[in-house]
C-alpha cells in the first residue's frame, strides 16, 4: 500500500447557495503546475480512477471521513485540471459549510490521492496516474499534519488514536458495503501516512511507550487483509 497525499487548489465557485445548501463546483486539482511539494500532475491522471470509482468519491469536510457533506453531481477532466460539482447536503454541517464559503473563511479545496504512475524528473515528481479517494473543503494550508497537532506543536495522540478507534467500530459492526469500504481504506492510508511522519526518529521528540490490546491488533490486522482482498 501506498500512502494518501493532498493537493490543494482554490474554492471555486459556490452555485445556488442558500441558507440550507448549495452547489460547489470547482477543481479539485490543477494540471502542470509544480506545487510545494515539488509533484506535476498531468492531464489523464485521474481518467482511470473516475472511470472506475468516481461514483464512490464523496465530498468532506476537512478530509474527515465521519464528516461527509456532499455527493459529487459531476467529475471530469479538462485541460486545466479535474472539475468537480459538489451538492452539499441539508445538514448542519452542509449549512455551516456553506456558510464559511460564503464569507470566505473556507478558501480551498482539497484532493485525497495516492499516486500510481509516477516518475522522478530532475527537480520534480511527474504523476500521471492516481487513485483518488475524496475531495474536501478545507481552511487555508489545512492538511493532515497540522490537524493532529496541539497548540504547542506537539502530536495529539488522543486524536490519532479517536480515528482509529472509529475504523475498529465500523468494523465491527460488520456488512460493509463497498462505499464503505473505499472510505475505510482512504482512512487506513491517512493514518498510516501520520504513523510514518510522525513516528520517524528525531532528537527533540521521544514517543511514549503505547501498549496495544490484542483485539485492537487482531481488527487491524483483518482490516488490512480485507483491504488487500479488494
Amino acid at each position: 500500500m501506498g500512502n494518501i497525499i493532498f493537493k490543494q487548489s482554490p474554492i471555486g465557485e459556490l452555485l445556488d447557495a442558500d441558507e440550507y445548501a448549495g452547489v460547489v463546483k470547482g477543481y479539485g486539482s490543477y494540471f502542470g503546475n509544480k506545487d510545494s511539494d515539488n509533484d506535476v500532475i498531468m492531464k489523464g491522471a485521474y481518467k482511470k480512477t473516475i472511470k472506475e470509482n468516481g461514483e464512490r468519491v464523496k465530498y468532506l469536510y476537512q478530509h474527515n471521513m465521519m464528516q461527509p457533506i456532499g455527493k459529487m453531481k459531476e467529475l471530469y477532466e479538462d485541460d486545466k485540471g479535474l472539475v468537480f460539482v459538489a451538492e452539499i447536503a441539508k445538514t448542519q454541517l452542509g449549512k455551516d459549510v456553506v456558510e464559511l464559503m460564503k464569507s470566505g473563511i473556507l478558501t480551498e479545496n482539497s484532493v485525497g490521492i495516492m499516486p500510481i504512475q509516477k516518475e522522478n524528473k530532475r527537480d520534480y515528481r511527474e504523476i500521471t496516474e492516481v487513485k483518488l479517494y475524496e475531495i474536501s473543503a478545507v481552511t487555508l494550508a489545512a492538511n493532515e499534519e497540522a490537524k493532529i497537532l496541539d497548540v504547542k506543536g506537539n502530536v495529539d495522540y488522543e486524536k490519532l488514536t479517536k480515528r482509529y478507534d472509529n475504523i475498529c467500530k465500523i468494523i465491527r459492526k460488520g456488512d460493509i458495503s463497498d462505499d464503505l469500504g473505499y472510505a475505510l481504506e482512504a482512512e487506513v492510508l491517512k493514518l498510516k501516512s501520520l504513523f510514518i511522519e510522525f513516528t520517524k526518529p528525531t532528537d527533540l521528540v521521544t514517543l511514549p511507550n503505547v501498549e496495544s490490546k490484542k483485539d485492537d491488533l487482531d481488527m487491524y490486522s483483518y482490516l488490512i487483509n480485507s483491504l488487500k482482498k479488494s
